[in-house]
């Protein structure tokens, strides 16, 4: 996922977590950043992060599991 550079905030915050997967840090079948840890360590607000996660599920880099 390559984010431009007049990318939202939200799209800037899911190809952080995208480049992540990438790079294996995060590997299939591991939890991703808490919404509020992801907020804390990006400065940004839960909503965003939500928003981001939304978009990585919608494309299928992540899985929203109950």
């Amino acid at each position: 996922m390559v984010v431009a550079e007049n990318a939202t905030l939200y799209e800037r915050v899911a190809g952080h977590v995208n480049e992540l997967v990438r790079r294996g840090t995060l590997s299939p079948g591991d939890r991703v950043p808490s919404v509020r840890k992801l907020s804390r360590q990006l400065g940004v607000s839960v909503s965003t992060v939500l928003q981001a996660y939304a978009l990585l599920e919608n494309r299928g880099v992540v899985s929203a599991r109950p």
